[in-house]
């Protein structure tokens, strides 16, 4: 610098007003004084310094700048330029840490600033310009205006240094960072590897459904969280879709838009129409459904997004009733049941919501082996009849309502469709159901969305038929010395009842009064003392019950040898439809009543005693 005496000193006015003064008390300089004011400190850092020259842009320099940043006011002007920070570098700009008066100052003159960066003074006769890094020129048109510790030269342009790049978020900064997009974060996380392929787009224009938007959407399904939601959709694939429709791998700023309709292709493949009017900005899914833009033109890395207030949905397809059965292999049996019975599918798909526990073909084949079948058809045969099977089916269906695993609590009471209830059982587990004959099944595969409702696949067939258990069938079948004689056996009747699979051949009541009579007695006890004992007792009733099912349709023709409960073998022989039981030692017995079906296999009713060796 060029001092401007021989003592290389400055020698400034006293009175001269400090730098806050001049700036407020020059009217062409009150924007400058506003953005002054806007940096914290800065004016405080200006009145400290020793020495400094400022270049001060007036106001119709800053009226420029706002017309340049397309910004209606200062703080938007700041907004533009990016942010405080970025202004208080500018305003640096301006200001020389040095005393350099209008004389000082000559041609290509390069001046150090306060945002270390130069500016280069041009000076021509008695004019001086001021040129910035950027090659922008400005004037000044007051020179000299002394200072406290400096000294302004009022300038006509706004100085512009180099501004570090503004960074602009990519999408996932912007999902995070923003307050009402923070349910669609959740719902991006939420399906694995979208949040990358959407950064790796090349560009995209994001229609960003608003928090409020989606607590819409939780609402309309009843549901009060995602993972909830995403069940209700068909799973985490279709939240996939309904989240790529929100997306174009196209950059489309508002201002790109076209006044009308213009019609987009979204990352799925499906299109959304945009609108573009007056009133502003609209988007309408394939549903016919129209939402506003709220925010537009939130730039992001690869492109942009504007943030709308309801969450578009595509075309969502879901398989039918029996497509979903014919495409899943262990439904298979199932599949031949329900098309047993003309227009029972077609009736299932009709309903405009359903559920169905469906049971699998493991189910099915324990059913047919409870019941000593091979087919559905002999199946029917022994549960009395089609109609029968039927109603088994329909107790399996809940008509006009779609409930989902999370719509259950624990001790709900279903009414099916063959009218009879389920009972339901919620445990951290999952979900059971228990039938009318009080069997709990577990459902293995919840929510299996179809397009009327949902399917949940269960480990067992529900019978709304209450199957009376041993005791039960005895007590309605006149049976009541046969009952007393199993009730006299210690804890003979829980292990009748705790067996898995039962055949008893059960002697009437006149068989036992025979019973009797052949060993002289009257009364049960006398009859225990013949014996010897209880346990002898407990062997003669063990010997009629065989541990596996056999219903009269399962006997091959002729003689059938069974091992007892006793452990000794009974011979069952069937002939043209009848049957008779041999103990091996006296007459034969006959079979008068067949197939009493209980909880835990069959009862048939025979006209004598079978009696055992005892020794």
């Amino acid at each position: 610098m060029v001092a401007c005496d021989d003592d290389d000193t400055t020698d400034m006015e006293p009175d001269a007003p400090t730098i806050a003064e001049a700036l407020n008390s020059t009217a062409d300089l009150s924007t400058l004084d506003a953005a002054v004011a806007a940096v914290n400190g800065l004016e405080a850092q200006l009145l400290a310094a020793n020495e400094i020259t400022v270049f001060a842009p007036n106001n119709a320099a800053f009226e420029d700048a706002l017309e340049a940043f397309d910004a209606a006011d200062l703080n938007e002007l700041v907004a533009a330029i990016g942010g405080v920070d970025n202004l208080e570098t500018v305003l640096g700009y301006h200001v020389v840490a040095d005393v350099v008066f209008a004389a000082d100052l000559s041609n290509s003159q390069s001046l150090p600033t306060l945002a270390g960066q130069n500016l280069t003074v041009n000076v021509s006769g008695s004019s001086v310009s001021v040129t910035d890094v950027s090659g922008n020129t400005f004037n000044v048109v007051t020179a000299d205006i002394e200072i406290e510790n400096g000294v302004v030269h009022v300038i006509d342009g706004v100085l512009l240094p180099e501004l570090p790049e503004e960074e602009v978020p990519t999408i996932a900064d912007a999902l995070e960072n923003t307050e009402d997009l923070s349910l669609l974060n959740q719902a991006v996380a939420a399906v694995e590897g979208l949040g990358t392929t959407l950064l790796g787009q090349e560009a995209i224009t994001v229609f960003a459904p608003s928090n409020d938007a989606f607590e819409a959407v939780l609402d309309a399904y009843g549901v009060g969280n995602f993972p909830d939601l995403v069940t209700e959709l068909g799973g985490v694939e279709k939240l996939d879709s309904i989240l790529g429709f929100h997306v174009v791998p196209a950059t489309a700023f508002a201002a790109d838009l076209p006044d009308g309709d213009e019609t987009f292709t979204t990352l799925i493949g499906q299109d959304i129409t945009v609108n573009k009017s007056a009133d502003g900005v609209t988007v309408t899914d394939a549903n016919g459904n129209t939402y506003n833009v709220e925010q537009a033109d939130v730039e992001i890395a690869n492109g942009v997004v504007h943030i709308i207030d309801g969450v578009l949905l595509p075309e969502l397809t879901y398989p039918t009733i029996s497509g979903a059965i014919g495409a899943t292999p262990a439904l298979e049996t199932l599949g031949s049941a329900v098309a047993l019975f003309d227009g029972l599918g077609a009736a299932l798909e009709g309903y405009d919501n359903i559920t169905i526990f469906a049971p699998t073909n493991d189910a099915f084949q324990q059913l047919l082996d409870e019941y000593g079948a091979e087919t559905l058809d002999e199946l029917a045969e022994k549960v009395g009849g089609l109609e029968v099977i039927e109603t088994v089916l329909k107790y399996h269906v809940v008509a006009d309502t779609a409930v989902f695993s999370h719509d259950l609590t624990d001790g709900d009471e279903i009414t099916t469709l063959a009218g009879a209830m389920l009972t339901v059982g919620v445990n951290e587990a999952g979900v059971t159901l228990t039938d009318v004959d009080g069997i709990t099944y577990n459902v293995t595969t919840p929510n299996v969305r179809v397009d009327n409702g949902v399917v949940h696949i269960i480990d067992g067939v529900l019978l709304p038929i209450d199957r009376p258990t041993l005791v039960e069938a005895a007590m309605e079948n006149d049976l009541d010395s046969l009952l007393t004689a199993v009730t006299a056996v210690p804890e003979l009747p829980e292990t009748l009842l705790g067996e898995e699979a039962i055949t008893v051949f059960a002697p009437t009541n006149e068989a036992f009064e025979n019973a009797l009579d052949e060993f002289e007695v009257e009364t049960l006890a006398e009859l225990i003392d013949a014996l010897g004992s209880v346990e002898a007792l407990g062997t003669v009733l063990g010997f009629h019950v065989v541990p596996a099912v056999a219903y009269a349709a399962d006997l091959e023709e002729g003689p059938n040898t069974f091992t007892t409960l006793a452990n000794q073998q009974i011979t069952v022989t069937k002939t043209d439809g009848a049957v008779t039981v041999s103990d091996g030692s006296n007459p034969d017995r006959n079979v008068v009543m067949a197939d009493v079906t209980i909880q835990n296999g069959v009862v048939h009713v025979i006209d004598g005693v079978l009696l055992p060796d005892l020794e």
